[in-house]
């Protein structure tokens, strides 16, 4: 019994270990300003005067999918999160300020202060794609505590590849194995 058992272990890690992936591309942070966290990513997470600001670039699409659009990358879209420090803070998303590097600005529709409240988010959109082989710059104004505006923080961008992994198949394979083996002792 224990030599069957050990010849379904066998057969099951002999299946493929493949995992089912994507290709992406995506815009990235290539540089964060001093101070912030992590490094080249879609996620910047940085501190402006007690006030933690977390942006993500939410304009990931399947590289396949851009080719069949003849290279036609999707328009950056950002979701920007708050988590103060203290109360008083206020955001305008209209003075976010995405600029190419031959110095053309695109602001979001959004203006006007809002409260910043723990766990605030905002997502912003753009009538630009950052496309592969050029560089942007977001700049992002807005931020206030109380009556004083608070610098802004320029964040260099740029169109990144990547690989997701969708599905692992070898895990499957173990999953099914276990149960197999366990399945005379109650399953799993």
């Amino acid at each position: 019994m224990a030599l069957a058992r050990f010849a379904v272990l066998v057969a099951a890690s002999a299946l493929s270990s493949a995992c089912a992936t994507t290709r992406y591309t995506q815009s990235r942070f290539e540089a964060a300003p001093s101070g912030a966290d992590g490094k080249a990513s879609a996620v910047v997470s940085l501190e402006v005067e007690g006030l933690k600001v977390r942006v993500e670039t939410l304009d990931r699409a399947p590289r396949e999918a851009v080719r069949e659009t003849g290279g036609e990358v999707p328009p950056l879209a950002l979701r920007i999160a708050f988590e103060p420090r203290a109360l008083g803070y206020s955001f305008d998303p209209g003075q976010v300020v995405l600029r190419s590097a031959d110095g053309r600005e695109w602001r979001t529709s959004r203006a006007g202060y809002e409260i910043v409240h723990p766990g605030a988010s905002f997502e912003l959109a753009f009538d630009a794609a950052v496309e592969p082989g050029t560089r942007f710059e977001l700049v992002l104004g807005g931020l206030a505590r109380g009556p004083k505006r608070l610098e802004p923080v320029t964040l260099r961008l740029a169109r990144s590849e990547g690989r997701s992994i969708d599905r692992m198949y070898w895990l499957e394979a173990i999953g099914y194995a276990l149960a197999v083996l366990t399945y005379p002792y109650g399953g799993m």
